[in-house]
């Protein structure tokens, strides 16, 4: 199993987006992608939710309680 990780300070931007479709091309059916983020960029991912959606993902999102990071667990679809 593989795990890819990405990692945004910040607004989500066009060289974000590219990567990841780098990345989404190579995550195979056992391999997982962590996403990490500031929360407060948390607000605007609905497009990066929709991406990986529209390319056969599972997504799991989790909060750090105590942290400032917000974090995106992605899977392909089985």
């Amino acid at each position: 199993m593989r795990e890819d990780f990405i990692k945004s300070n910040g607004e989500l931007k066009e060289n974000v987006n590219l990567k990841l479709e780098d990345v989404l091309k190579e995550i195979g059916k056992d391999d997982e992608l962590i996403i990490t983020m500031d929360k407060r960029a948390a607000d605007n991912s609905a497009l990066l939710y929709d991406m990986l959606w529209e390319n056969g993902f599972e997504v799991l999102s989790k909060g750090e309680n105590d942290g400032d990071k917000y974090h995106i667990i992605v899977h392909r679809k089985k």
